[in-house]
């Protein structure tokens, strides 16, 4: 059962570092060195796409271990824990912004010397902003929840 415990903080930990890294990292030094727009922009759509599908096998391997380890523990399969669903809200959160918003701001890259398409487009990466700053307040939450719980038990 610590494996289990260990596989939890570690897919947490592996998507919460992902999102500090871009957000803190990635992202500024693109826009401070790629001096090409366009090609900055999709540069951050591609990165965010691999960081996006990382979180989502990260949430997923999250979800199942946690629900063994709550069987294995308890022999009982509550599926309505705050953890479960605070990482359920990150996976909505995450799937949200890689199946909508980033296909709609790609295109509207592609559109870039309409007005219209510029204030649509800042519309849609204020989304995705106010996105991924959920899913990463969510995960430190979670987070401190998951090391309070081996606090707990230890």
């Amino acid at each position: 059962m610590n494996s289990l415990k260990f596989l939890t903080l570690l897919t947490l930990s592996l998507w919460l570092g992902g999102i500090i890294f871009f957000t803190a990292v990635e992202a500024p030094v693109i826009l401070h060195y790629v001096h090409d727009r366009t090609l900055g922009g999709e540069i951050i759509n591609r990165s965010l796409a691999e960081l996006h599908w990382l979180g989502i096998v990260c949430g997923l391997v999250f979800l199942l271990a946690s629900l063994l380890r709550a069987y294995l523990v308890t022999a009982s399969t509550k599926l309505l824990t705050l953890p479960h669903f605070l990482i359920t809200l990150m996976l909505a959160s995450t799937a949200i912004s890689q199946h909508f918003i980033l296909p709609a701001i790609a295109q509207l890259r592609e559109a870039q010397s309409d007005p219209a398409a510029e204030a649509q487009f800042q519309h849609l990466h204020n989304w995705s902003v106010g996105l991924e700053s959920s899913v990463l307040l969510l995960a430190l939450v979670l987070l401190y929840l998951q090391a309070r719980d081996a606090e707990g038990r230890s």
